[in-house]
C-alpha cells in the first residue's frame, strides 16, 4: 500500500533529472579511446562501443554515437588516413556526455582527429621495430644465404588473394621454360584471425623447411588498416626465426611494414617477387653459358700461344743453322764429311724433338677440352636430374591424392547404398499393403477414412477394406471414447 507521507518520483521523472544534470555539467572534450565495436543502423547512425585498456585488460567502457547528420567525420577520416573506422583502432575525438531516459548514457562524437590514429599506428610500429632490433631479430633472416636458384617455393597466402594467382601465372608461363615447385600454406590475410592464421602457416612451413629454398609471403594490396596485421610483433618474430629466406610481396607502394623489415628481401608486389625469382634463374643459366664460353676461349688461347711458341722455335733454329753454316763455310772443305754427318744427325734429332713436342701439345690440349666438356655435361645433367626429380615428386603426390579421393568416394557411395537399401526395407514394411496383410483394416464412411466413432451415427452404412476384398456393413452399436486413444 502506498504511503501518502513519502515523497516519490516515477522512473522517467528521476531519469529526466539525471539527464538535465548531465546536460548542465557536461561539455565537449577531447577523448582518447579504442573502438571495440561499431555498427551502422538503417537510418545511417553509427553506434560505437568504446573501451580503454591497461595491460590488455579493460578498465573503462561506454557506448557512443555518431548521428547521421555528422557522418562526414567518418568519410573525412578515411580520406585522410586510408583507414576504415573499425574495431581495434584508437581514435582521438571531440565528444560530449549525453543521457536519454530510454536509451541511457552515450557519448556524442562530434569530430575525429585522423592524425592521432596515424601517429598511434606509427608509434606502435616503431616500438615493434625497436624491440625486434634489441632482441637481434630484425636482420636475422637476412643473414641466411639465398640459393643461387630458387625452385622449391613455400607460399604463405590466401588462395583467394589477388596477388597469389598473379605470382603463379608469372612463374608457370615464363618464356624460358624454367620449372618451379610451389606449395601453398593457406592462411587468412585480413580480419581479426589473420595474425594467428599467418603465424600458424609459418610454423607449418618450418616443419618442412628442408623441402624448400624460400618462403614467400603474399597478400596483394589493401588499405593501411588492412596491412596493419603485418606490423604485429609475434608475426614478425616468427618470420625472423624461419630457417630459410623469407620474401615479402604484400602489395603496397607507400609504407614499409614490420614484416618487410624482418624479411630477407621485400618487394612491393607479388609480381615483383616472381620476376626476381625468374631473373635469378636466368642469371644462373647465363653464368653457366658464360663459364662454358670462357673455358673454350682459354683453351683456344692456350693453343694459339703454344703454336706461336713452336713457330718461334723453328725460326730461331733456322737462323742458328744459317749462322753456323756461314761461320763454318771455310772449314767445310776440310771436314765436309764429319760436318755433313753431324748436321744430319742434329737436324734429325731436332725434328724428332719438335714432333714429340707437337704430339704432347695436341694430347694436352685434347685432354683439357675433354675434361672441361665432361664437367659441363655433368653439371647440365645434375640440373636436369634435379628438375626431373621435382616433377616426379609432384606427379606422385597428385596420383596419391587422386587414389585417396577415389577410395573415399567409393566408400561413401557404398555407405549411401546401404542406407538406401535400409530405407527401402522400412518403406516396404510400413506400406499400407503390409499393414493390411498383418490383419488390420481401413473403415470408410462416405468415401472418407473413419477415425473416430463420434463421426458415425447408428444405422449408417460403412465400407471396410481388408487385405483381400471389402466388406459392407451397417453401424448397429458404438462406444464413445473421450480420453486418450487405446487400441487394446
Amino acid at each position: 500500500m502506498l504511503k501518502t507521507d513519502v515523497i516519490y518520483q516515477t522512473l522517467s521523472q528521476y531519469l529526466t533529472e539525471i539527464k538535465e544534470l548531465i546536460q548542465e555539467v557536461s561539455d565537449y572534450q577531447w577523448i582518447i579511446a579504442e573502438i571495440a565495436k561499431i555498427d551502422c543502423d538503417k537510418n545511417g547512425h553509427y553506434w560505437i562501443e568504446l573501451v580503454e585498456k591497461k595491460d590488455n585488460e579493460i578498465i573503462a567502457q561506454c557506448g557512443a554515437v555518431i548521428w547521421r547528420g555528422n557522418v562526414e567525420t567518418i568519410s573525412n577520416f578515411y580520406l585522410k588516413t586510408g583507414i576504415e573506422i573499425q574495431k581495434g583502432i584508437k581514435i582521438l575525438f571531440i565528444g560530449k556526455a549525453t543521457f536519454h531516459e530510454k536509451y541511457g548514457f552515450k557519448l556524442n562524437i562530434l569530430q575525429i582527429d585522423p592524425s592521432f590514429t596515424i601517429g598511434e599506428m606509427a608509434l606502435k610500429k616503431k616500438e615493434t621495430i625497436e624491440r625486434l632490433t634489441k632482441e637481434g631479430l630484425i636482420d636475422k633472416n637476412k643473414f641466411i644465404k639465398i640459393p643461387l636458384i630458387i625452385q622449391k617455393i613455400a607460399i604463405v597466402s590466401s588462395k583467394s588473394a589477388a596477388g597469389y594467382e598473379d605470382f603463379l601465372k608469372i612463374l608457370k608461363e615464363n618464356k624460358y621454360g624454367f620449372k618451379f615447385y610451389t606449395k601453398l600454406f593457406d592462411a587468412f590475410v585480413q580480419g581479426e584471425t589473420a595474425v594467428n592464421s599467418l603465424i600458424n602457416a609459418f610454423q607449418r612451413c618450418s616443419l618442412e623447411f628442408k623441402d624448400f629454398d624460400a618462403i614467400i609471403l603474399i597478400r596483394g594490396g589493401g588499405s593501411v588498416a588492412d596491412l596493419a596485421i603485418f606490423n604485429d610483433y609475434e608475426l614478425a618474430k616468427t618470420m625472423a626465426l624461419m630457417p630459410i629466406p623469407v620474401f615479402t610481396g604484400i602489395g603496397h607502394t607507400r609504407d614499409e611494414t614490420v614484416a618487410d623489415c624482418v624479411a630477407s628481401m621485400s618487394f612491393k608486389t607479388p609480381s615483383e617477387v616472381a620476376k626476381f625469382i625468374l631473373d635469378r634463374a636466368l642469371d644462373f643459366d647465363s653464368k653457366i653459358d658464360n663459364l662454358k664460353q670462357r673455358i673454350l676461349h682459354k683453351v683456344e688461347a692456350f693453343l694459339n700461344t703454344e703454336i706461336s711458341k713452336n713457330q718461334s722455335l723453328q725460326e730461331r733454329f733456322k737462323l742458328a743453322v744459317k749462322n753456323s753454316g756461314e761461320k763454318l763455310s771455310q772449314k767445310m772443305n776440310l771436314i765436309v764429311s764429319e760436318i755433313h754427318n753431324g748436321i744430319l744427325k742434329k737436324v734429325h734429332s731436332e725434328k724428332e724433338f719438335l714432333f714429340s713436342l707437337k704430339q704432347n701439345l695436341h694430347k694436352k690440349t685434347n685432354y683439357i677440352l675433354k675434361t672441361k666438356e665432361v664437367e659441363i655435361t655433368n653439371l647440365s645433367n645434375r640440373v636436369k636430374m634435379k628438375m626431373r626429380e621435382n616433377i616426379t615428386r609432384g606427379n606422385f603426390t597428385i596420383k596419391s591424392y587422386k587414389e585417396k579421393l577415389f577410395t573415399k568416394l567409393k566408400n561413401t557411395l557404398a555407405l549411401k547404398n546401404i542406407e538406401i537399401e535400409r530405407l527401402r526395407e522400412k518403406l516396404h514394411l510400413l506400406s499400407p499393403e503390409n499393414i493390411l496383410k498383418r490383419g488390420y483394416s481401413i473403415t470408410y464412411l462416405n468415401g472418407k477414412v473413419l477415425k473416430n466413432s463420434q463421426e458415425a451415427s447408428i444405422g449408417v452404412k460403412v465400407q471396410i477394406q481388408l487385405y483381400k476384398g471389402k466388406i459392407y456393413g451397417q453401424v448397429i452399436n458404438k462406444e464413445e471414447d473421450y480420453g486418450e486413444p487405446k487400441l487394446f
